[in-house]
């Protein structure tokens, strides 16, 4: 095993403090790509939630002469404007992801790679769902019961592809980076399963937008920031090693 941990305490003060230097340093970066790629996907995130309570506002109250009335697709559905950019915010940290392993040979990306490939076949596709569906079928389970096994399954999958992916981490640098995303996941659960189990005890006597802009809407906001987090550490990999091989050319005697 390559973990670093053996030397560094995993969540020591200091290992906290370099993740939270890093985790602003992938968003704000002095690149102007990257600025503007956080506020393009930023904007785009700000008018789908927008979108979404003006459709569940218009379709309160029954407006049915505004443009969002009976148009499902402004709502946090399968199929939806906020779920199909969820989507592609998923597979394009899962590329870049894969880039930045390749080219810098570090293989623990491709863990996280896996991580969200494995987050957006389940949200696209169901995943959990159909698993349980298969276990209940099989097994003649409740369908609640299925479901949970279901959930089961995917979760492990995950945690499977984390500890293998840190078992290549060989310095402290990369730990803390690792981390990072480690907790904008656990983020990305917080919302995805702790608020929707809460959601699903309150029911009725609460208010199902305010919920569901809560849920999914921090679901979202969080597949943003992974992305754009991964964009920033690949931005600022590459230009740390043009600067790097400047400094070096520079340093070399001229004829």
């Amino acid at each position: 095993m390559q973990i670093v941990a053996a030397t560094q305490p995993l969540f020591s003060g200091r290992t906290m403090r370099r993740c939270v230097a890093l985790a602003r340093d992938y968003l704000i970066l002095p690149d102007r790509l990257h600025r503007w790629c956080v506020a393009g996907v930023i904007g785009m995130v700000m008018l789908l939630l927008a979108c979404f309570v003006m459709y569940a506002y218009v379709e309160k109250y029954h407006l049915t002469s505004s443009v969002f009335y009976g148009h499902l697709e402004y709502s946090f559905v399968d199929g939806g404007y906020p779920e199909t950019f969820g989507y592609a915010l998923e597979i394009t940290a899962c590329m870049l992801f894969v880039l930045f392993a390749m080219a810098y040979g570090k293989r623990h990306w491709f863990a996280w790679a896996a991580i969200l490939f494995v987050t957006f076949v389940d949200d696209a596709f169901k995943l959990h769902e159909n698993i349980g569906h298969v276990f209940a079928v099989a097994m003649h389970l409740e369908p609640a019961i299925g479901d949970l096994i279901g959930f089961a399954v995917t979760g492990l999958l995950p945690v499977i592809f984390w500890i293998a992916g840190a078992r290549t981490i060989s310095n402290e640098e990369d730990l803390s980076a690792y981390l990072v995303f480690t907790g904008y996941f656990a983020l990305l659960i917080l919302f995805g399963v702790g608020v929707d189990a809460m959601h699903g005890l309150v029911g009725k006597n609460g208010s199902q937008t305010v919920f569901t802009l809560f849920e999914d809407g921090g679901e979202l906001v969080t597949t943003a920031i992974i992305t754009l987090s991964a964009f920033g550490m690949w931005l600022r990999q590459k230009n740390a090693v043009s600067d790097a091989a400047v400094s070096i050319d520079s340093a070399l005697p001229r004829p």
